[in-house]
């Protein structure tokens, strides 16, 4: 009883957001703030050496280059609905898939900046990681997000060892016609914020 009260209390927080149009007292609402782990199902990277920072500099002169992202995905270990509802709910358009690990979603990168999106996703609720994974100049980059912040940077073969065909999507080698193919997707423009709302209830309470 006491999960179906917690997720009570979340989706209680998420309606007094969603109504009042902006963020409930004291910041936005618990998610997953448990001491079990990582419960978003996300892999992490051992600290790194050192060696990342040139990477890391090389990627942010891109972003101050103004280099456009070719490509751009999230990857979470919610289940595809709840991740597509979180996508509706902050207006952020997105093709999302399901996977065994939990889904991910394909964002439109045309006239948006992915890192703004992945950001406003993670902070409608606290605890909340996901990992965004952009390719920008040719060049792929994983962060996890937390809390509506940036995190720390990790190696995008640790996530898409599992997704081969975001993978080739990605990097180009699929459009995302092809990714479609063999999986049914959800679009987060196909629903509205108060389906959504109601898509939420459903999920964390089956």
């Amino acid at each position: 009883m006491k999960d179906e009260d917690d997720f009570d209390e979340i989706l209680s927080e998420f309606e007094k957001q969603f109504e009042e149009g902006g963020e409930p007292e004291g910041g936005a609402p618990e998610w997953e703030k448990k001491e079990s782990g990582n419960e978003a199902g996300i892999p992490r990277e051992d600290e790194g050496e050192g060696g990342e920072e040139a990477f890391e500099d090389l990627d942010e002169l891109s972003k101050m280059a103004g280099v456009k992202p070719k490509s751009a995905a999230i990857v979470s270990g919610l289940d595809k609905v709840a991740l597509c509802s979180m996508c509706a709910l902050c207006e952020v358009p997105a093709e999302c898939f399901g996977t065994a690990q939990g889904s991910f979603a394909v964002l439109d990168v045309s006239n948006r900046d992915p890192e703004k999106d992945a950001a406003s996703i993670t902070g409608l609720c606290n605890g909340l990681e996901l990992i965004l994974i952009v390719n920008r100049d040719q060049k792929l980059t994983a962060r996890v997000y937390r809390g509506g912040k940036e995190g720390k940077k990790i190696a995008p073969p640790l996530v898409l060892y599992w997704e081969p065909d975001l993978e080739s999507y990605l990097i180009g080698m699929e459009g995302l016609k092809e990714l479609k193919v063999g999986e049914a997707s959800i679009s987060s423009t196909s629903i509205t914020k108060e389906e959504a709302m109601a898509l939420l209830k459903q999920t964390f309470r089956s």
